[in-house]
């Protein structure tokens, strides 16, 4: 007993301070402050959207143009030589740069996503190196050295890689890359200068006088889209129209038929009681039963008149769509 209190006080005195120090409190090991979740698209994702949605529109001139010269239709060579330039010029100089330094900073913080960026990154370069060749062979095939067969299979092939580069992009990279990135990564990469949005050529303020035949070409094309659309959807709003109207006479025709039938049966049903009393309730039950069929069958030919008409209805807009679609690729 006296040598259990003597420990206690030995340890107590190897815990206090010595004279003139003060007292070692206990490390607590910090808890690390959670990330920031990001809940909103940020400014420099937002605008490579916005640019994949140029880049596609700039592509769909480009597939207009192949097509012409597919067909044997006249074509604008300088358009199809500004679309080529303006790809070289800017996707390849100012885009796709950008979103490797994005790619960077997912591949530092994800080991992951370290392949996927790897590949994107060698594919950035190949569609430079692909993007300078066909702009090489459009330069030849205006001077008279190639056919423009080559060009049209070499383009064609280009604007389906740039297609399939995007889509994989959008569905794949983007989700992955805005999942990993904090609001600190965002706010460090907004600090970057080469992520700053370059001066678009052809859809920024001011178009380049070297793509003013592209830009004019893209806005033409715009505004016919913007027509098509308006056209599109004021067909669409005459078959809905002329549906209801359908819908309106059938609804008239069956309760005039309804109206009809439950005037028989009453008419017919007071007669017959009037006459034989006894046996009337036998005889109402029978001459209903062969109203109420001949009602069902009017109401089925109504039935049958309408759906007809709506199918006619709705194949009428099919065919002025189709035919709208036709005249806009002329």
């Amino acid at each position: 007993m006296v040598a259990s209190k003597t420990a206690k006080k030995s340890a107590s005195k190897r815990n206090k301070p010595a004279p003139g120090k003060p007292a070692v409190k206990a490390k607590v090991k910090a808890k690390a402050k959670p990330k920031a979740k990001v809940t909103a698209e940020q400014p420099i994702m937002a605008a490579l959207r916005a640019e994949h949605k140029q880049i596609a529109s700039v592509m769909a001139i480009f597939a207009q143009q192949l097509e012409a010269v597919d067909s044997g239709e006249l074509v604008d060579t300088h358009v199809m030589y500004e679309t080529m330039d303006y790809m070289v010029f800017w996707p390849d100089r100012y885009h796709h740069p950008r979103e490797d330094l994005v790619y960077n900073r997912v591949a530092e913080i994800d080991e992951n996503a370290a392949d996927n960026v790897d590949s994107l990154q060698r594919e950035h370069d190949k569609m430079a190196l692909r993007g300078r060749r066909l702009l090489a062979d459009i330069v030849r095939w205006r001077e008279g050295e190639i056919t423009g067969d080559s060009v049209v299979k070499d383009g064609r092939a280009y604007i389906e890689n740039m297609y399939v580069h995007m889509n994989t992009e959008e569905k794949l990279v983007f989700p992955q890359i805005e999942g990993v990135l904090t609001l600190d990564d965002w706010r460090e990469l907004a600090a970057e200068d080469q992520l700053t949005p370059a001066a678009d050529p052809v859809f920024g303020g001011r178009v380049d006088r070297e793509f003013r035949n592209l830009s004019r070409k893209l806005r033409r094309n715009l505004r016919h889209s913007v027509e098509k659309g308006a056209m599109v959807e004021w067909i669409g709003i005459e078959a809905l129209l002329e549906s209801m109207e359908v819908m309106s006479i059938a609804l008239e025709t069956a309760k005039d038929a309804t109206g009809d039938h439950l005037h028989s049966v009453w008419k017919d049903s007071t007669g017959i009681l009037r006459e034989a009393p006894l046996t009337g309730m036998f005889k109402c039950a029978s001459n209903n039963t062969r109203l109420t069929v001949d009602w069902l069958g009017n109401v089925i030919g109504i039935s049958k008149d309408t759906l007809s008409d709506l199918s006619r209805v709705n194949q009428e807009r099919r065919d002025r769509v189709r035919l709208l679609n036709q005249a806009s690729e002329r």
